[in-house]
């Protein structure tokens, strides 16, 4: 508990909103999707299965509607959730019914959007996440800070050479692989 209380202090210290962001790939990111807080039609269903289905300690309905938001403001057609629990996929699911949701990764295949339980993680689920990606990917991990170990397997991910731009939000590390982007490390409240 001391660890995620210190990592939050540090993270409200150092994390801005979309006045400090340079990047404008990264500031429509979080000005058109991060901070969009009209209402979708998608929320009652994702209320619904949240309510229902789901252990709320698996991911909070705050960060469903967040990834709601981006399936629709990316508009990913290939997702793959890689998690510790089924939950979450029902979760997936019920938030982009367009898009095709797997919990398989399948090397042969390059995912829109890569879900990824920092619990799950592995050097050999990183090659194969690396290996099954393309230039407007997201890989979006889960509970960065919740643990020190997750925060070094977050750091560890962060310097990957395929990896130019990511994103801390606290609750999720957001991981880009636009080659046209130089490296950048954003802290970012929403």
């Amino acid at each position: 508990m001391w660890f995620q209380t210190n990592e939050y202090i540090k993270f409200l210290l150092t994390s801005t909103n979309q006045h400090g962001v340079h990047s404008p790939f990264v500031y429509d990111l979080v000005t058109k999707c991060f901070y969009d807080r009209k209402p979708k039609h998608s929320y009652p269903a994702i209320k619904s299965v949240y309510k229902n289905v789901v252990n709320p300690s698996c991911i909070p309905l705050k960060k469903l509607k967040l990834i709601n938001r981006l399936v629709a403001y990316f508009d990913f057609k290939e997702v793959v959730a890689i998690e510790n629990t089924v939950k979450t996929m029902y979760q997936i699911l019920a938030l982009s019914p367009s898009a095709k949701v797997s919990d398989i990764l399948n090397v042969k295949k390059s995912y829109d959007l890569i879900f990824l339980d920092i619990q799950k993680y592995n050097s050999d689920i990183l090659s194969l996440i690396l290996e099954s990606t393309h230039n407007d990917s997201l890989l979006l991990i889960n509970n960065i800070h919740q643990s020190k170990k997750n925060y070094l397997i977050w750091k560890e991910i962060k310097n990957q050479t395929a990896v130019t731009v990511t994103i801390d939000t606290y609750d999720l590390g957001f991981v880009f692989f636009r080659k046209e982007q130089v490296k950048e490390h954003f802290i970012i409240r929403t």
